[in-house]
């Protein structure tokens, strides 16, 4: 790729984010399509100065990462009615100084969802861990998809019964404390909305109370979880498809153009193997 004077510049902004594999999806997928532009990480501390720096320097797009999606919600001109409710955006695009925030988490959960979970029914119970901005954009994902129930189990109960509250009137939510052995012994689905196993051997929950479900993990690597659950005999799904599938959107979003899926998760393949 040439890079010249009139090269757009997307970026992704988060800290940490020197793990990140957006550049090299959205930068490959600019060269594919033609586009003449370019996508890079800054890794930042203060949020408001960086979305500050978007709209002097012209910057076309960008994804935001941890801890700063919530925080973006706030700094932006205008967001869809997705991110409204969702009160965290991690997709920003630029209109002639114009910031539009958009949330692309739970749409790429949608799409990993239905690809693996054909068989989902009304009387499978949905485990969710974690109550935090990724775990809100999961469980709307399921409200989405017609999930009627969801088990939310958290560290800090008052969290998870936060994120309850938003979903009065929409979803049952019931709260119980990360421990709960029968809730996961009960569980047909499981799925990590916590970063626990980004870095290091840690599992967020207790494998052996498991019987027979499909244990989901958001992040887009074979975590500990992942591994150990695959080493026990259950179906276990990193994120890697949640991951392409929100580029995917992002990308829709900045450009108009449906990218090759199948492309974009061989990338991603490469990238992590």
């Amino acid at each position: 790729m040439f890079i010249a004077a009139d090269t757009e510049v997307y970026c992704i902004i988060g800290n940490p984010v020197r793990h990140s594999l957006s550049p090299p999806l959205h930068t490959f997928m600019f060269e594919y399509y033609g586009i003449n532009a370019i996508y890079v990480a800054f890794e930042v501390d203060d949020i408001k100065n960086a979305i500050e720096g978007v709209r002097a320097l012209g910057i076309k797009g960008l994804n935001i990462t941890v801890p700063f999606k919530e925080k973006a919600f706030e700094l932006v001109d205008e967001t869809d009615n997705d991110a409204a409710f969702l009160r965290a955006i991690n997709t920003i695009k630029n209109v002639d100084g114009k910031l539009i925030g958009f949330n692309t988490d739970f749409l790429g959960f949608i799409d990993m969802f239905e690809e693996y979970v054909k068989f989902y029914s009304d009387s499978d119970r949905v485990v969710v861990i974690g109550a935090g901005g990724v775990a809100i954009s999961v469980v709307y994902a399921l409200y989405k998809l017609g999930v009627r129930e969801v088990y939310v189990l958290n560290r800090s109960l008052s969290r998870a019964k936060k994120l309850s509250e938003r979903f009065k009137g929409k979803l049952n939510v019931i709260v119980r404390p990360l421990d709960d052995k029968e809730t996961i012994k009960s569980a047909d689905i499981i799925i990590n909305c916590t970063s626990v196993g980004l870095e290091g051997e840690s599992i967020p929950i207790e494998l052996s109370w498991v019987k027979k479900p499909i244990i989901i993990d958001v992040i887009y690597f074979d975590t500990p979880l992942i591994k150990q659950a695959r080493s026990m005999g259950l179906t276990a799904i990193n994120g890697l498809d949640m991951f392409v599938g929100q580029a995917y959107h992002a990308f829709k979003i900045w450009t108009g153009i449906e990218f090759d899926i199948d492309t974009a998760k061989k990338l991603v393949e490469d990238l992590i193997s």
